[in-house]
């Protein structure tokens, strides 16, 4: 029994399943099948792109060596709220249905790794009283959790993002104009926008950093303490800003979350990025259907945009609203955090024209 996945065991399953239908692949059952470790059934269900459709979870919530606990992530993360209301017409149904049977069989027989959705920021919310009404052994999904934890440290994770982690050729190049990357895999150009933009000066970035403190859940809720964090904290490749809003670019190195040449797997870029929000920002209100991620295409590549937030950021007087705006190419993650004191400064016109001005090759 393992609590661990070497690196190169990880590399090998993320190439077998992760987004597997994205490279016109089918799924390998065979393999899947021969697994006989329950933490390799939950790595794979837990960086599941769910774009991939649910072949692969249901093939792990019928699989002999799979956790309860596993079983407790994929139905947090399916659309139980759709089960519920639509039935069969749900497109989660057949999944839902299956775990339900096997607990009702008795077929998980232990919760080996801890799961909580509380702390999971892929859990859907849904009424857990109208579905125990439809599951005998409903104790098992609702107990309090069990187990080992076995995630890596908030900090350790945040710091792989680094770009100094790249795996390839990078060159970063900044004027008044434009920020532009270039790898050996892609090149990306964002010009500033017209407007009375102006870019905000490093050492006003540093000075902020430096004196910024973190939301007091970051203990709590990621076990993480400011000290260390700080420590792995990165500064923007660049900030821009007019009178109305403030954009803010960081250059991420998606390799680490194990998103590459994503094509519309725009549900996985945000989750990821929701689990980092809360550790730097507090979120106050979300906009109605908040889990509804727009899709825009430019520059023949799809770019992730997400509702509104209104956020309290420390050290920052009043509270402000935000948009993200989110891309991936070549394993780079281009992650814009669009702010303003008024939510009608962030309409859809204004995150338009600054996709425009991004350019991908």
């Amino acid at each position: 029994m393992k609590y661990k996945i070497s690196e190169k065991r990880a590399a090998f399953l993320s190439k077998a399943f992760f987004e597997y239908s994205f490279k016109e692949n089918v799924l390998d059952r065979e393999l899947l099948e021969e697994i006989n470790e329950p933490i390799e059934l939950d790595f794979i269900a837990k960086n599941h792109n769910y774009d991939d459709g649910n072949d692969l979870l249901l093939a792990i919530v019928t699989h002999p060596y799979c956790d309860i606990s596993t079983v407790k992530m994929i139905l947090h993360r399916a659309d139980v709220e759709g089960y519920l209301t639509d039935a069969e017409r749900s497109g989660d149904f057949e999944l839902i249905k299956a775990i339900i049977t096997h607990l009702d069989n008795g077929f998980y027989k232990h919760e080996k790794f801890y799961y909580d959705p509380v702390s999971d920021p892929g859990a859907l919310s849904f009424d857990v009283e109208e579905l125990k009404k439809y599951i005998k052994e409903d104790a098992v999904l609702f107990n309090k959790p069990r187990g080992k934890k076995l995630e890596t440290s908030f900090a350790d994770n945040f710091h792989r993002r680094d770009l100094k982690f790249y795996n390839g050729t990078i060159k970063t190049v900044k004027s008044s104009q434009a920020l532009k990357l270039i790898t050996d895999r892609c090149n990306f150009i964002f010009k500033v926008p017209e407007g009375d933009f102006r870019i905000v000066k490093d050492n006003t970035i540093k000075s902020f950093i430096d004196c910024y403190t973190f939301p007091s859940v970051i203990k709590d809720r990621f076990g993480a303490n400011e000290k260390k964090l700080r420590k792995v904290i990165m500064q923007p490749d660049l900030v821009i800003e007019n009178d109305d809003i403030l954009v803010v670019l960081f250059l991420f190195n998606s390799q680490a979350i194990q998103l590459e040449n994503a094509a519309t797997n725009v549900s996985t870029m945000m989750r990821n990025e929701f689990f980092y929000i809360p550790a730097f920002i507090e979120i106050v209100a979300v906009e109605e259907n908040f889990d509804k991620i727009a899709r825009i295409k430019h520059s023949d590549t799809w770019f992730a945009v997400s509702k509104g937030m209104q956020v309290k950021i420390n050290d920052v007087g009043n509270l402000k609203f935000l948009r993200l705006i989110l891309v991936e190419k070549g394993g780079v993650l281009f992650s814009f955090s669009v702010v303003s004191d008024q939510q009608q400064n962030l309409n859809n016109e204004v995150i338009k024209n600054l996709i425009s001005n991004c350019s991908l090759e």
